[in-house]
């Protein structure tokens, strides 16, 4: 990514109320540096209330005024007041920014998950990588460069002051701190080798993890437990050293700059007093600034390595705001998290079709027509070509096969996620992505695992449900699917645990079929719904569609025949590929 494209997306990424609040404390940072100023001359005006000095001293042509001490110490309230608003602002600011991009980014990361078909990196590890690795690092990095950008001006006007006031001694200083700042430099380039090296093998080690915990029987079997243990210990101690090496190099270029800084200050001290011999109570003054001036150097260089050190993610989480969308995505013009963390919540304008109306809708099972499909993936052969096909209304379908033979691409056109190569799907005589995205239309879905949710019974019975159910038709429904007997047990009201135990598989995946069926769905999808049940639940299941045949149209996923016992046709994807 060029320097260009950089600028662009981080101004995109920080959005309108970001880039506000870094220019207000951009402001605040300078008035850090004019506070700092101010506590120079009051120095120098309780030396001269103390009668250290005479009252003929000038600061800045300006005859220094005889002011009590009372005077001269409610000035430095005033002027310790201002430097805690100030100083407030740029470190709250810094913070803001932090979280507040990780919110933008995770909301643009999971709802591209949820609702963009073409978004490519939807497994687990890619998901963990980005919210762990990428996203956390990257906020870390705003925070840090936010800090250094604020500390940078803070220390260019301190620096302009040193001019104004002590311009010689400030030329012997600038001369310094740039052969300083060569040395910092030349550090921090070792802190972004050893920190874009980071975030590679992070993801080695998070695919390590997947794929042993995905493949553990198979390692244990196999003996290569040692072997894989070796390996990912390998990749833990890789990162480690890169991470340690990254954070020695920052470190030390962070406590480089307040040591070469005092050398340089003693030796400006010597030049000025035996050579130029400046006014002491200049010295002074130009002195206390200039010992500002070097912490404010030697903050700033921390910052910035650590951010040097987070540079590497923050770069990779720039990809993910290259959609188009991600202004309106992140957006936060409904809910609002305040600069100080508290969370504005309006009230939703949501504009949705009544419940009653949806209930009228579309309450006819739809046609499902393939009409010389073919599709390919990408730089790959067809998987389907010229494919005619008509699920008539109210029928049940199944689509059947080996692993490879298609079966979740078909089912993916069927419900428009994928698009066909050429020809078209049509589910009641309109495109199958229109009608699925229809907010009427009534679909039903059971997957090979079950997706159940912290809370009871009938929590789980009715998420998702178009309409309200009552009581009588849950337990009508929980016949339906062979669960009576498991309520009067432990009824409606049984919790559910986090890990959802206390339920076998196949009452889990039951329990999914009757939430879909009481959703009263015009069309109903399984997707390998007994794919993990044994053949007694299986049996059940199929038992349970027989029940509902003709309520709507329903598809039937498997590779497996004891699912199928009642479908009015089955597929066999092998015959059609």
């Amino acid at each position: 990514m060029d320097s260009k494209s950089l600028i662009k997306s981080s101004i995109k990424l920080l959005g309108k109320r970001g880039i506000k609040y870094l220019f207000i404390a951009t402001l605040a940072a300078i008035g850090i540096a004019i506070v700092e100023l101010c506590i120079s001359i009051i120095i120098q005006l309780l030396l001269s209330s103390f009668g250290f000095i005479g009252s003929n001293y000038k600061i800045f042509n300006y005859q220094l005024p005889q002011l009590s001490i009372y005077t001269v110490t409610a000035m430095l309230i005033l002027v310790a007041i201002i430097r805690f608003c100030v100083q407030l602002t740029t470190t709250q600011t810094a913070a803001f920014l932090r979280d507040y991009v990780l919110l933008r980014l995770k909301k643009n990361s999971l709802y591209r998950v949820l609702f963009e078909d073409d978004f490519q990196e939807k497994s687990s590890s890619s998901m963990n990588f980005k919210l762990s690795e990428v996203f956390s690092k990257s906020s870390e990095f705003i925070l840090n460069f936010s800090h250094f950008i604020f500390m940078f001006i803070q220390s260019a006007f301190l620096f302009l002051i040193l001019f104004i006031i002590a311009w010689k001694e400030s030329i012997v200083a600038t001369t310094g701190i740039a052969l300083i700042g060569c040395a910092i430099l030349y550090i921090n380039k070792k802190v972004s080798l050893f920190a874009k090296q980071v975030p590679v093998q992070q993801k080695k080690i998070n695919e390590g993890i997947e794929k042993i915990a995905r493949n553990f029987l198979f390692i244990k079997l196999m003996k290569k437990r040692e072997d894989e243990y070796n390996s990912f210990c390998d990749g833990l101690k890789e990162y480690s050293s890169k991470s340690i090496s990254a954070h020695f190099y920052s470190n030390l270029s962070a406590q480089m700059g307040p040591f070469l800084g005092i050398l340089l200050l003693v030796l400006i001290i010597i030049i000025s007093n035996h050579v130029w011999q400046t006014s002491s109570i200049i010295l002074l003054s130009f002195i206390y600034l200039l010992a500002r001036f070097v912490q404010s150097l030697s903050i700033l260089t921390g910052y910035f390595g650590n951010a040097n050190i987070f540079f590497a993610q923050y770069k990779l989480s720039l990809e993910s705001v290259s959609n188009s969308n991600f202004h309106i995505i992140a957006s936060d013009s409904e809910n609002k998290i305040t600069f100080f963390g508290l969370f504005k919540s309006k009230e939703m304008q949501i504009k949705n079709t009544d419940k009653n109306e949806i209930s009228e809708i579309n309450k006819e099972s739809p046609e499902i027509i393939l009409h010389n499909v073919s599709f390919s993936y990408p730089k790959s052969s067809p998987l389907f070509n010229k494919i005619n096909l008509t699920i008539d209304r109210g029928s049940q379908v199944g689509l059947i096969g080996s692993s490879g033979t298609g079966k979740s691409t078909m089912l993916m056109l069927m419900t428009g996620i994928l698009q066909p190569s050429s020809g078209k799907i049509n589910i009641d005589g309109m495109p199958a992505w229109e009608y699925i995205s229809k907010k009427e239309a009534r679909i039903g879905y059971v997957g090979p695992e079950p997706f159940l949710i912290k809370g009871n019974l009938k929590e789980n019975l009715c998420y998702g449900l178009t309409n309200p159910v009552n009581d009588d038709e849950i337990m009508d429904t929980l016949k339906l699917v062979s669960l009576d007997n498991l309520i009067k047990e432990k009824g409606l009201t049984y919790k559910l645990s986090e890990d959802q135990s206390g339920l076998s598989a196949g009452q889990k995946q039951r329990i999914c079929l009757a939430r879909a069926i009481l959703n009263k769905p015009s069309l109903l999808i399984l997707d390998e719904a007994t794919a993990n049940l044994d053949e007694n639940n299986e049996s059940l299941i199929a038992e349970a569609l027989k029940n509902i045949k003709k309520s709507c149209t329903t598809i039937i996923v498997s590779h497996r025949y004891g699912i199928l016992a009642f479908t009015d046709k089955i597929i066999d994807m092998k015959n059609i590929v």
